[in-house]
């Protein structure tokens, strides 16, 4: 997976630091809080239109339907209901994924008008009621339902939004740390970052961002740091955490950028379809049927088509006996077939529902020699610079730094 590179430019780039947080509502969450310099923003809320309301979110427990949704907003209409569940949409789920969450918007009369279907931080649904029928579109980023709040890990997007943080520089800094960091997981009870990035400005030209030259995220319970050391044999990915420690990983946290865990590894589960207790050989994690899943790791296709109750299966030959599985998918990206050679962060396909699953996840497995293990309980090799660069570096990370801290106030968003 390469970082952006920034075309030559014929003007000398201007350095910005930015300093930025999002809160979250959990009190261990002390990485999280907004301090007494930093600039406050609360998040924006747009005003209902006259005569309408907007209600939620409720998170969707096991086992609920579209009927004991609508039920515990007090909305008693069996024909919306009805049609929500039967939706032929390709992107509208007509049985809602556990822990997902779901906004209402209501008439004058307190009269269904549309429901919005969150699972993915990034990603919004609405199914909006018309004449009898209902119709799904896509929602912003925001979710159209402006008191609608994304997880944590879509809020690094938000606050960027709100901080007029380039995204380019946010796309950057999650690929900088997806081998160190789950962007869901990690980000949940929410962050402060800064980061150092080029900005050019040209003569009748609109300003564009450059590359990130430094930057640090601290998370409920870690700080990860990185820095720009372009003669250090980083190849495409030339950042390194302060020890000299390349940020690179083989294998990424996640296949998916924004998603959560729905059900881990295990030796004994009970199986939602099976009502058996049996092995679960890998990880699910949720997300909307179409979101992008990459693959973890350098490697050859070994297998993509159909295999019993994995639906449609992606098999990845990576070095040293490991295979990477990525099943339930909706389909595959075109050229994706045996012997294909892949790059860490290549578009397999899109998340799905194929095979043996009640709702739209992936299912992720990681092998060794055949043998499945807990991807959670793997470890990455790492590599780290030579000992003849590491005074050069230090050096440059010592100037890093000074520039870093010299941005003491973070534009801080909370609810």
């Amino acid at each position: 997976m390469s970082l952006p590179t920034p075309a030559r430019a014929s003007v000398e780039p201007t350095l910005e630091v930015v300093s930025f947080g999002v809160a979250d509502g959990d009190v261990h969450a002390e990485a999280a809080r907004s301090g007494p310099l930093d600039f406050v923003f609360a998040r924006v809320a747009r005003p209902p239109l006259p005569g309408r309301s907007f209600n939620g979110p409720i998170t969707v427990a096991q086992n609920d339907t579209w009927q004991t949704i609508l039920s515990r907003f007090q909305v008693s209409d069996g024909a919306f209901a009805e049609a929500l569940s039967h939706a032929a949409a390709r992107d509208w789920p007509t049985r809602p994924v556990r822990d997902s969450r779901v906004w209402i918007e209501l008439g004058v009369a307190l009269n269904p008008l549309a429901v919005y279907y969150s699972l993915s931080p990034r990603q919004m649904v609405m199914g909006r009621w018309i004449n009898g029928a209902i119709e799904v579109d896509q929602a912003t980023r925001a979710g159209d339902v402006s008191a609608v709040a994304a997880s944590a890990s879509g809020e690094l997007y938000r606050a960027a939004d709100q901080l007029g943080m380039p995204e380019s520089i946010v796309d950057q800094l999650v690929n900088v740390f997806s081998g160190q960091l789950d962007f869901h997981r990690d980000l949940m009870h929410g962050f402060k970052g800064t980061v150092m990035f080029e900005m050019f400005f040209e003569p009748n030209r609109a300003p564009r961002a450059g590359r990130i030259l430094a930057a640090r995220l601290i998370t409920a319970n870690r700080t990860d740091t990185a820095y720009y050391f372009e003669d250090g044999n980083g190849g495409e990915f030339p950042y390194f955490s302060a020890d000299g420690t390349s940020a690179h990983r083989s294998f990424l946290q996640s296949p998916i950028l924004f998603s959560r865990i729905t059900s881990g590894y295990s030796v004994a589960r009970f199986h939602p379809i099976l009502h058996t207790w049996r092995a679960h050989t890998g990880i699910d994690f949720a997300a909307p049927i179409g979101t992008p899943v990459r693959a973890t790791a350098d490697g050859r296709v070994a297998f993509a088509g159909v295999r019993g109750e994995y639906g449609n299966l992606v098999q990845v030959q990576h070095r040293d006996g490991l295979v990477t599985y990525y099943g339930h998918m909706q389909g595959f990206n075109a050229g994706i077939a045996s012997g294909v050679v892949l790059h860490q962060g290549d578009t397999l396909g899109r998340v799905g529902m194929t095979g043996m699953a009640t709702g739209p996840h992936l299912h992720y497995e990681l092998r060794k020699d055949g043998k499945p293990f807990d991807p959670l309980l793997f470890k990455d090799t790492t590599v780290k610079l030579p000992d003849n660069q590491l005074e050069r570096f230090d050096h440059l990370v010592q100037w890093y730094e000074k520039q870093l801290s010299a941005s003491y106030r973070s534009r801080f968003v909370v609810p």
